[in-house]
């Protein structure tokens, strides 16, 4: 018998409908749509810099530990990154910080910190969303529309055993049952 303990599930589509309607601010939408469509996880968010987007080549190059992973941006993306820019330079003209997400607290900080988690999480939260369940449930989606692994490691960056990982739990049928641990 398949083990499915470690198998991903989706989010029910119920909760997603409308998620970036209810974002109430520029910077929670960019945030939550960094994480529902292109599967970024909020500590990636957190430390990403300004410097890393290419608004003209529709580009956001993500600093990994093992190497870089370019983003290709989406026109609903691109809109609400611009938005977000827009609020951003309005709200706080002088801001030095380099960081693509800022708040209140660290935008005025001449430290340039990377957004706190709790400024992160306090978005989802709101939302009534864990930012992890989303970013599974974009990657079980892609997975069940190609279940082609080499695909999800080069739209995501993710590594070949978590691609598997996601494609197993996609398409079980395709599989015999997961080799069992001894």
């Amino acid at each position: 018998m398949a083990s499915t303990v470690n198998a991903p599930r989706r989010i029910p589509s119920d909760r997603l409908v409308g998620l970036l309607d209810k974002a109430p601010t520029a910077m929670a939408k960019v945030v939550v749509a960094l994480v529902a469509i292109h599967a970024l996880g909020p500590q990636e968010i957190r430390h990403q810099l300004l410097t890393g987007l290419d608004r003209p080549a529709g580009r956001l190059v993500v600093r990994r530990r093992f190497g870089d992973h370019v983003v290709y941006l989406d026109e609903l993306t691109m809109k609400l990154l611009s938005d977000w820019l827009r609020a951003r330079a309005e709200r706080w003209p002088r801001s030095t910080n380099p960081h693509l997400i800022v708040t209140l607290v660290t935008a005025v900080d001449p430290s340039g910190p990377p957004v706190s988690k709790d400024g992160l999480r306090l978005v989802f939260r709101k939302l009534g969303v864990q930012p992890r369940r989303l970013r599974i449930d974009r990657l079980l989606d892609e997975a069940h529309e190609t279940a082609d692994p080499v695909r999800l490691m080069r739209v995501f960056g993710i590594s070949d055993t978590t691609a598997l990982k996601y494609v197993r739990a996609a398409h079980p049928h395709r599989f015999g049952p997961e080799p069992t641990q001894a």
